[in-house]
């Protein structure tokens, strides 16, 4: 079918959803009242598939389509669905009849009563044939990939308390997909957001391409005040790579959806941090004011670096944020949790903002979002790529690439906020602007240890510095 499923029309205007938004804010929450979920567990909510002749857009010859979710598996809270088109929004009725499963599965089918999310689809990889570039399911949750790569780690519209026992799940309640005019290369989504302790309006523009690009505005407006709010938030997958393989009984050489946090300061400096499975729960703060961007980035983009020829880890994309306008003062937090699954997203990173937000204040944000091969970043300076350990966490070896050509007076500078270092070598590897950095670490007594280290020369700065927490 070309356009919704029903004719009940409504005059449409983005404004709308925040009007809807504020006056929610006012109300005390209301949970969604889940809808039945069938019984059905991941493998067969994986067998029941969306018919492809009832996509939204399907008969339009547009660049875009719209396949809906059902309300089964871990996804019982049904969403509202419109399509948005002259000027109009139209419900996307609820029709089991759109979605087909094997026999067995018909009694749970039968029992499914909502749409739970939704996907886009666009012809990213072949001219012929339409591949998703966007699903937006469960919580405030929603994900993307570039050109010729594979899912892996999730977005979410806002963060509440995240690393919390008591972390909130705001979630979408409504989706507004306009329909895309011909021919045209980005698509729009507008979004109602509710929870415990604030709402939100949302407006995506979706731009597929080698990397995808989502434009994000948003209004928030808090029920309470919230001290503990992230923005620009993203959940990841992070069970063992080169540095954490202690006790690891697996023949992959690594298993991550994203391998280090990297950000780019208000001052242009880059960091980076590679990720870590702990032992017990750790969070990570790095303040800063007006930062340029972060995000979770996977940089081992070898095959060879996983050894997964079913997964395909080095397929899976890195999630940029770059901030649009001045976020102010506050920190880039970084929450790894421990895990023994490659099923589980461990590892979340957001933006706190200093300043608490308040009932009765909106909090306007905007934001890019670039899911691809590599931050859209450029700063002229060596990137920190394998992290190694060994002899029981305290020998490493960094591995820097892209080291300028004409660097003179190489060295490194490092340090430790615990514990002590033993002099940095450098070693040239077989390729160009490529060195190794060891050093040997005698770890403090009791508790964790920060370590920083950075490659440096005649003219300053060589590379990003890479950041480390050593715990026992």
């Amino acid at each position: 079918m070309a356009r919704a499923a029903t004719s009940a029309s409504l005059a449409f205007h983005p404004d709308q959803i925040q009007t809807l938004a504020e006056s929610l804010s006012r109300a005390p929450y209301a949970a969604a009242t889940p809808a039945s979920s069938g019984n059905l567990d991941y493998d067969a909510y994986r067998r029941i598939a969306f018919r492809r002749e009832r996509a939204l857009w399907a008969d339009a010859g547009l660049a875009f389509r719209g396949e809906y979710f059902p309300c089964a598996y871990i996804y019982p809270a049904p969403v509202s669905l419109y399509e948005v088109a002259d000027g109009q929004a139209t419900p996307i009725a609820f029709d089991v009849q759109a979605f087909d499963a094997p026999s067995d599965l018909a009694p749970a089918l039968a029992a499914v009563a909502g749409y739970s999310g939704f996907r886009l689809q666009n012809p990213i990889n072949d001219p012929h044939k339409f591949d998703e570039i966007a699903v937006f399911q469960g919580a405030s949750y929603f994900r993307s990939l570039g050109r010729d790569q594979g899912y892996g780690l999730s977005a979410r519209g806002v963060a509440v308390g995240c690393g919390n026992r008591d972390e909130e799940f705001p979630g979408f309640r409504a989706f507004w997909i306009e329909r895309p005019a011909a021919h045209s290369g980005f698509a729009v989504v507008h979004a109602l957001l509710d929870g415990p302790s604030l709402t939100g309006a949302y407006r995506f523009v979706i731009t597929p391409g080698d990397a995808t690009v989502f434009d994000v505005e948003a209004t928030l407006y808090p029920r309470r005040t919230i001290t503990e709010g992230g923005l620009g938030a993203q959940s990841s997958m992070f069970l063992f790579g080169a540095a954490d393989r202690a006790g690891v009984d697996d023949p992959r050489e690594a298993v991550h959806d994203s391998d280090g946090l990297e950000i780019l300061t208000g001052e242009g400096r880059r960091i980076w941090r590679p990720l870590t499975n702990p032992r017990q729960l750790q969070i990570s703060t790095f303040e800063d004011v007006a930062p340029r961007g972060f995000g979770l980035v996977q940089r081992a983009r070898d095959f060879g670096d996983y050894s997964d020829n079913r997964d395909h880890y080095e397929r899976r994309p890195s999630l940029w944020v770059e901030p649009l306008g001045d976020w102010g003062r506050g920190a880039v937090h970084l929450v790894e949790i421990p895990t023994a699954l490659d099923t589980t997203d461990n590892i979340a990173a957001f933006w706190r903002p200093a300043e608490a937000w308040s009932a009765g204040r909106p909090v306007q944000v905007r934001y890019r979002l670039h899911w691809g091969w590599s931050p859209p970043v450029e700063t002229g300076l060596a990137r920190a790529g394998r992290t190694a350990t060994g002899s029981g966490g305290r020998l490493f070896t960094i591995d820097f690439t892209d080291l300028p050509t004409q660097a003179g007076g190489l060295a490194a500078a490092a340090q430790t906020s615990a514990g002590q270092l033993s002099p940095v070598t450098l070693d040239a590897l077989p390729k160009a602007g490529a060195v190794r950095a060891s050093f040997q670490f005698t770890p403090p007594p009791s508790g964790p240890a920060e370590l920083q280290l950075r490659l440096t020369g005649d003219v300053g700065d060589l590379s990003e510095t890479w950041r480390f927490r050593w715990t026992a």
